[in-house]
């Protein structure tokens, strides 16, 4: 136990001391300078394969220059999120807010009785996601999976309360409780749903099977709540475009397994065409499908 927790302690100044050097740069140039540097360097590591596998296999048509170029900016996106970690709190300033454009927000508006899952993937900087529905005054909660180490989760989940949404919810049994909670008060849940769920349902994504997480889904045919899609998308530098999609209606006639299934699939062809459209803004180095989807 004491190694572990040595281990753990370590893990995390190696993590977090580099934002302390983020936060002295400044945003512009902590961004630049984190995407330049893991757009160097990034391509060579060993998880890079990984990526490589997923595009060419997602998208086979591309040339070996083109997956090139999305690796690299791939990676020039991740380091600049990682520096804008020492800085997230600042998105909430009124002098910074015009980084993030928002559309879409009057739907999202007209749930205000119902509430709503606002669903998206690993797009951008995708801590941003949820700011945009605290900034307007909707009350919910954030979904967000447990760190390994405990010294980062709680250093991440305390930032993410304060300089994004105050509610944070764990995955699985821990968080249970707050979700349903705040689903039965018409609140406002966000989530990531992109990436593999072993215990998930089968669906397809860039027509391979794929493991996919299904609480979406599950929530919105028990309780009949609408789910809207919403996309994130670096701009430059540090800008950002937000669209929140038009609703996803469930059928609450329909068998729920049935229905769950559809709205998976529904939200898998969402990621898709959100990838399609800016491949190289999409975290490709999760273990997506299967060896021999």
């Amino acid at each position: 136990m004491k190694n572990k927790a040595l281990r753990y302690r370590l893990e995390a100044a190696g993590a977090l001391l580099p934002l302390g050097l983020f936060k002295l740069l400044g945003l512009e140039a902590s961004s630049a300078f984190s995407g330049w540097l893991c757009r160097t360097i990034g391509p060579h590591v060993g998880a890079t394969r990984r990526a490589r596998k997923n595009i060419e296999r997602a998208l086979p048509d591309l040339s070996a220059s083109e997956v090139d170029q999305i690796i690299r900016d791939m990676w020039d996106n991740i380091g600049r999120t990682i520096a804008e970690y020492a800085h997230l709190d600042r998105f909430r300033e009124p002098a910074n807010r015009s980084r993030v454009s928002v559309r879409g927000m009057d739907q999202l508006l007209a749930l205000k009785d119902r509430g709503a899952l606002l669903v998206s993937g690993h797009f951008a900087n995708w801590e941003l996601m949820p700011l945009a529905v605290n900034l307007n005054g909707l009350e919910g909660g954030e979904v967000y999976r447990h760190a390994n180490n405990p010294a980062i989760n709680n250093w991440i989940t305390k930032l993410r309360s304060r300089a994004i949404f105050p509610v944070q919810i764990p995955k699985g049994p821990k968080g249970a409780r707050t979700l349903i909670r705040t689903v039965r008060e018409h609140g406002f849940i966000c989530m990531l749903v992109d990436q593999k769920m072993n215990d998930g349902i089968e669906a397809t994504l860039f027509g391979r099977k794929a493991m996919s997480p299904a609480a979406s889904g599950t929530m919105a045919t028990r309780y009949g709540i609408p789910i809207v899609p919403v996309s994130m998308k670096r701009t430059g530098g540090v800008h950002f475009e937000q669209v929140f999609h038009a609703p996803i209606e469930v059928n609450m006639d329909a068998d729920p397994k049935q229905e769950t299934a559809r709205i998976t699939q529904v939200l898998n062809d969402f990621l898709e065409a959100e990838i399609r459209a800016n491949p190289a803004q999409w975290l490709w180095l999760h273990n997506r499908w299967p060896a021999d989807a």
